[in-house]
């Protein structure tokens, strides 16, 4: 009960940012989804500032600061709602979207939204019976991020000596925001309850079936590739292990899929608020681990270049207000990683140099097993052919991909796989046998919603001019 309570909190924050940003113009269901996977981010947030600032238990706090924003929120909505609806639309733009029906926006529900929700319903039925099963996760998330939660909550005004370097193996430079949200349930429940990470676990793997399924039929209005996408994602066996071992890579996924989601919802319906929602969910992105600050930059650069004001085709030297707005509210989602990267993270004992080191130094051999594993890996088993699905829908795709903010997409997964890919290189300190075959499938399977969202919408038929 306690737990719904979290959940309910959560989701009203979040949907009513997303509601104020878009002025009621994305559909209920698309505003719910969305909006808790931004509200989970935001309490988890609150709780590093409170422990930040405070350093000291009190468990009241961080509950009580969610609760007043929640309040605030609600007024600025309030007062939001008693403008004249007239005033809330561009008339000068017909493609701005739906109009505001009700406090929810676009109520409208049809079969294909009953079906949709359907079948979010059946694929949490084998995610609650495997997170039954498998409750306290996988090794690295009672060894980590599990540890890390309890440490901070148990612990009191000693949260911070979980940095210590007895505490190495558990990859203690690793941003926090997964157990900050296990924290702030925590903390509403007064009580550590080991049910909360296996539940969080469940509801972002449905968060991410959800925003893929009525993301990607928003975009292109083909219901059956979209649930399609959800199902063959949600669905694969070993993705089900993933998303129930309350790793952080699958709040990596939902974040960089939520991004992207924003970025062509703002563009479809002209709602340049949403861009802001979207580098939102990036700067969130970067506290979830390492990889995420790497993968948050690389998008965050990619599209402020695609937004950047253009002169003859080219990029103008000087930012635009909409890009500085963009790069403020991506600093302001990214300050908790900042601060605790610069002040808090220790270096990581698990780094040799390999291009300086002459004990380990980053040969031949290792980067012909770089080269040639990722390609075995694809073609496992494990993945049931997902990634030869993949393939076959890259190439009836075509050079829809590489356009536009298609083009963004295919720009940084490749971008940041190239970026992984040059750390295994450099990075000699493990085998890179055996750290190939235990991090990579984490690494893609955090972006198959992403690849999913884009191959999907490359196989949206071209309409035809009037």
């Amino acid at each position: 009960m306690i737990y719904l309570i979290g959940i309910c909190i959560s989701l009203a924050i979040g949907f009513l940012v997303i509601r104020l940003l878009t002025a009621g113009r994305l559909h209920l269901i698309l505003n719910i989804l969305l909006g808790l996977a931004l509200g989970l981010g935001i309490v988890g947030t609150t709780a590093f500032y409170i422990h930040l600032i405070f350093n000291q238990f009190n468990r009241w706090m961080p509950v009580g600061i969610v609760v007043l924003l929640l309040v605030y929120l609600s007024f600025l909505n309030k007062k939001r709602m008693s403008f004249p609806r007239a005033l809330s639309r561009n008339p000068k733009n017909k493609k701005t979207g739906p109009p505001i029906k009700t406090f929810g926006g676009d109520m409208t529900f049809t079969h294909a939204h009953a079906w949709g929700l359907l079948t979010l319903g059946v694929l949490a039925v084998p995610l609650a019976i495997s997170a039954h099963h498998f409750p306290l996760g996988g090794w690295d998330a009672w060894s980590c991020w599990n540890l890390k939660a309890k440490f901070i909550f148990l612990a009191h005004e000693n949260w911070k000596d979980v940095l210590t370097p007895g505490f190495s193996r558990s990859n203690t430079q690793y941003p926090l925001l997964w157990p900050l949200i296990n924290v702030w349930f925590w903390d509403l429940g007064g009580r550590f309850d080991q049910a909360v990470p296996m539940l969080n676990s469940i509801v972002i793997a449905l968060l991410t079936a959800g925003i893929l399924l009525f993301g990607l039929w928003e975009l292109t209005g083909i219901f059956l590739t979209s649930i399609l996408a959800a199902v063959i994602v949600t669905a694969l066996p070993f993705g089900i292990i993933l998303l129930i071992s309350q790793y952080s890579d699958s709040l990596l996924g939902l974040y960089l899929l939520s991004s992207f989601v924003c970025l062509l919802l703002a563009e479809k319906y002209g709602l340049p608020k949403l861009k802001i929602l979207s580098v939102v969910f990036l700067g969130l992105m970067s506290f979830t681990k390492t990889e995420g600050l790497v993968a948050a930059g690389i998008v965050f650069l990619i599209i402020s270049w695609h937004e950047c004001p253009r002169k003859n085709g080219f990029p103008t030297k000087t930012f635009g207000n909409d890009i500085g707005k963009l790069v403020l509210w991506f600093m302001i989602a990214a300050l908790p990683t900042l601060i605790f990267t610069l002040a808090f993270a220790p270096h990581t004992q698990n780094f040799i140099n390999g291009l300086a080191s002459t004990e380990k130094p980053t040969d031949w051999a290792r980067i012909s097993v770089i080269l040639v594993y990722p390609w075995l890996e694809l073609i496992s088993g494990k993945w049931n052919g997902f990634w030869i699905l993949a393939l076959g829908g890259i190439l009836l795709a075509g050079k829809k991909l590489w356009h536009s903010t298609l083009g963004v997409m295919a720009l940084s997964l490749i971008l940041y796989l190239a970026v992984v890919m040059a750390y295994y290189a450099v990075n000699t300190y493990f085998e890179i046998g055996w750290w190939l075959e235990n991090t990579l499938s984490r690494i893609l399977f955090a972006l198959v919603p992403t690849i999913a969202l884009w191959i999907g919408l490359g196989l949206k038929p071209e309409t035809k001019a009037a």
